[in-house]
């Protein structure tokens, strides 16, 4: 069972508060919102201003016709078919009715579907853009992923209804002055017994409208949960763990508390909207039956034709109709202002790093120098890593080891400029790494990271980054042997061109652990960077494929810096220097030699991980005899 909080008087208050204030918080109005997304829409679409502008005055002149048509039907009815001048001009009508109707399908199925289509993927690309460029620790933090949340969530409104609400604005603000001009003739009190009601109905609307947006921020979490466990669910990745350990009682629980918690706002929601629409349907009504009834009254007396009739009861139903929607739309654009500012919100998500400007990134050798560096990971108490300071010199084969927690993944995170330090610097060939840009500073690493990730693409497109006609075959397959992936891959029917994504492409194949971190490895041997990261390059594979990696990492990481993270301290036995972590600081460091002698905590771990290999030995009580 579910509990909710209750939502009492207090917390409304709190809420509305809360609410006006975010509203009075944003950066942009309803004004320049609306222009910017039509500006993007207009950009991306060239085609889509023209069918706004045929949509709108098509639909307004065909409404028009419409209206014309039924009272000269009705006095071609009641003269005869003997007027010839009433027959040519009925059927001049139909043939208008006909072209407006016809283009006017026409463009509003472009805007419905293609331009639709073609917004939304443009909004959602630049969401995608910004999630790929902006600084790598705003895609850790709650709030930018709410934030990315919501602006996902309104791409759909801004790429659909902002076209939409704006080419019917056009259109209903054509025919509130046409059929206002048309009942003005009969009677002008007709006019704002016809309006005023629905001006009412813009404001019970208006309130219904920001009670609902008010709420948004109390289910964002749930339908956020939901949209987890249901991509989770799909997951090719967490099949094997839903089998063996039956997890499907899980996603059916956690999905159904989530839901649940969803469904409380909805209850809340569908009441709330149901008190709002009932005096909307009676506040509307109240204006046009009072109109018509003034009609017939007027009808009745003779005081008008049957035809004139028509045509103003028509009137009274489309001004009625036009000032309803004009009403509906000017509250829409409210929602749909808070919709575009979530979306300009994100992408206008600050960067603490130089993008397109900074210090030209040095060529060659590059020196990385740790000055009092700590860093706390956002929302977390205390920091990872403490006050560090130590120098990846030139040409340098340094080893970071330490037990789980230690920071090492942390410290290559820090250097290739993924994170900034909390405290401290970090300086490139003496400079500190924010003056260069971000960008160019990205392109001195090559890095194996411990989650090895596969695109759903070519082993080729994975190694290079690249598309086929840009990629250099000869350097790749070279790559390929130096990380041991070359001769797996050309067993393989398709050979380097095999696609990667079991589920994603009918003609995919998969890898094992081991064979990912050997083209993960052939990857960062393709980019050829000055400073080459590994962290935990060798964790999934076995002890021949590892031998032969440390015998050939002096080769592929010569005339480079390299930093290399590694639980088994024997394989860091090749590099120059070896820092020993802990608890986010240097607890020892020099060669492997002089840490030996010096007999303390590095010493220690790598007798008991050696003592593993020894012959003859065996565990009593706890301990190796």
């Amino acid at each position: 069972m579910v509990k909710v909080i209750k939502w009492d008087k207090g917390k409304k208050k709190k809420d509305w508060e809360e609410f006006r204030a975010e509203i009075r918080g944003m950066k942009y109005r309803i004004f320049p919102n609306i222009r910017w997304a039509l500006g993007e829409n207009f950009r991306n679409d060239k085609w889509m201003a023209a069918t706004i502008l045929i949509f709108a005055f098509g639909q307004y002149l065909r409404n028009l016709i419409l209206a014309c048509t039924d009272k000269y039907i009705v006095e071609l009815a009641a003269a005869g078919f003997g007027n010839l001048h009433l027959i040519i001009l009925c059927l001049l009508l139909f043939a208008g009715n006909f072209f407006f109707h016809t283009i006017s399908i026409a463009s509003g199925n472009y805007t419905g579907y293609t331009g639709f289509r073609r917004a939304v993927d443009h909004f959602y690309g630049l969401l995608m853009q910004k999630c790929m460029d902006t600084d790598y620790e705003n895609n850790e933090k709650m709030e930018n992923n709410n934030n990315l949340n919501k602006a996902r969530e309104g791409v759909v409104a801004t790429a659909s209804y902002t076209p939409v609400t704006v080419r019917s604005t056009i259109q209903r603000t054509l025919e509130l002055f046409t059929f206002s001009a048309i009942l003005s003739v009969l009677d002008l009190r007709l006019v704002p017994i016809v309006i005023l009601p629905s001006v009412a109905a813009y404001f019970i609307e208006h309130h219904k409208m920001l009670w609902v947006w008010n709420m948004s921020s109390h289910w964002q979490l749930y339908a956020r949960q939901m949209d987890y466990i249901n991509r989770a669910g799909r997951d090719f990745k967490y099949a094997k763990d839903v089998r063996i350990f039956g997890m499907q009682e899980w996603f059916e629980k956690a999905f159904s508390r989530s839901f649940k918690e969803r469904l409380f706002w909805y209850r809340q929601q569908d009441a709330w909207e149901f008190r709002h629409n009932l005096l909307l349907v009676l506040v509307k009504c109240s204006g046009k039956f009072a109109a018509y009834i003034y009609v017939i009254w007027l009808v009745v007396h003779g005081e008008i034709g049957v035809g004139d009739f028509v045509l103003y009861f028509n009137s009274v139903m489309r001004l009625s109709s036009a000032m309803d929607v004009w009403c509906e739309n000017i509250s829409g654009y409210q929602w749909l202002s808070n919709n575009i500012n979530y979306i300009r919100a994100y992408l206008e998500t600050e960067d603490n790093t130089k993008r397109d400007e900074g210090v030209p990134v040095p060529k060659g050798a590059c020196e990385i120098e740790f000055r009092g560096v700590s860093y706390t990971y956002f929302g977390a108490n205390h920091p990872t890593i403490k006050n560090l300071s130590f120098t990846l010199k030139a040409g340098e084969n340094l080893a970071l080891v330490g037990l789980n927690g230690a920071g090492k993944t942390t410290v290559v995170k820090l250097m290739c400029g993924l994170y900034d330090p909390t405290e401290g610097e970090i300086l490139l060939n003496g400079i500190n790494v924010k003056e260069y840009n971000r960008k160019e500073y990205f392109g001195l690493f090559s890095a194996v990271f411990q989650d090895c990730t596969m695109l759903s693409a070519s082993v080729a497109e994975n190694i290079t980054g690249q598309v086929a006609e840009c990629m250099d075959k000869d350097r790749m397959f070279s790559c390929m042997k130096k990380a041991g992936i070359y001769e797996k891959i050309m067993s393989l029917k398709e050979k380097e061109n095999t696609l990667f994504g079991r589920g994603i492409y009918e003609e995919s194949v998969d890898f094992s652990g081991g064979e990912r971190q050997k083209l993960a490895l052939a990857k960062a041997l393709y980019k050829d960077a000055p400073v080459l990261l590994l962290d935990e390059p060798t964790a999934a594979l076995d002890a021949i494929a590892e031998q032969e990696m440390y015998l050939n990492y002096v080769g592929f990481s010569e005339g480079k810096s390299s930093l290399f993270i590694s639980h088994r301290l024997a394989s860091t036995r090749f590099c120059d220097r070896i820092i020993l972590l802990s608890d986010g600081g240097i607890l020892e460091c020099g060669s492997h030699e002089e840490l030996m002698e010096l007999n303390g905590e590095y010493a220690k771990l790598f007798r008991i991980q050696s003592s593993y290999y020894n012959e003859g030995r065996k565990i009593e009580n706890g301990e190796w005899a």
